[in-house]
């Protein structure tokens, strides 16, 4: 490193430096800064983003909780479809399908549902999405879809209901031996110990010998 033994080198030193490097130096701030104050901004865009989603959100539930409006399930497709790449949307597509379900409208709640499916990244809301899709394809007499949704992995704490759900489908489908095993795995598998419809469903295959 050179030492400069009076203040007019050291001077004509910084100035040449500036010379050779500022550019680069001066692109560089300007960078960093830009990726700064974009960062910034995309935080921000992003926060006003979810409070706007959370905002339409909360007026669709105030809606649901009043009186019974007929454009109530379009407008919570709508939400879906125009938020599908928030959590808001998932709930929306669960609250959608319930009131689809109640309107015995079973194809919108099925489309609902599958979206949920989908798109949910937590594996304990996809498989709340899966047991009900498996309920309403049940409604819609589609045993067989209704076991291919089963099918699929799910977190130990849904392991009674998928298999209590399994049973409901072997048995729609005429196969009782295959239903009582599903019935006995959704006893074992229960934590809170077992339900009364469980133990009718049981009871009323006691003559039948699992398969």
């Amino acid at each position: 490193m050179e030492i400069y033994n009076t203040e007019e080198q050291q001077v004509e030193a910084i100035k040449r430096f500036w010379k050779e490097n500022g550019l680069a130096i001066a692109a560089g701030v300007v960078l960093g800064l830009g990726g700064l104050y974009g960062w910034r901004y995309y935080q921000s865009s992003q926060l006003e983003k979810t409070m706007a989603q959370s905002q339409s959100y909360s007026e669709l539930l105030e809606k649901a909780q009043g009186e019974d409006n007929a454009e109530l399930a379009q407008q919570f497709q709508s939400f879906v479809e125009a938020n599908a790449d928030s959590s808001y949307a998932m709930l929306a597509a669960f609250v959608a399908a319930k009131e689809a379900v109640e309107k015995k409208d079973y194809a919108a709640a099925a489309k609902s549902l599958t979206f949920v499916i989908g798109s949910a990244k937590q594996a304990e809301m996809k498989a709340l999405a899966q047991l009900r899709l498996a309920r309403v394809q049940l409604e819609q007499k589609d045993h067989a879809a209704a076991l291919n949704t089963l099918t699929a992995a799910m977190p130990e704490a849904f392991k009674a209901q998928q298999e209590e759900l399994k049973g409901d489908a072997l048995l729609v489908a005429g196969d009782a031996a295959k239903a009582k095993t599903a019935y006995l795995a959704a006893q074992s598998a229960a934590k809170e110990g077992q339900s009364p419809i469980l133990k009718v469903k049981l009871d009323e295959l006691a003559h039948v010998t699992a398969a």
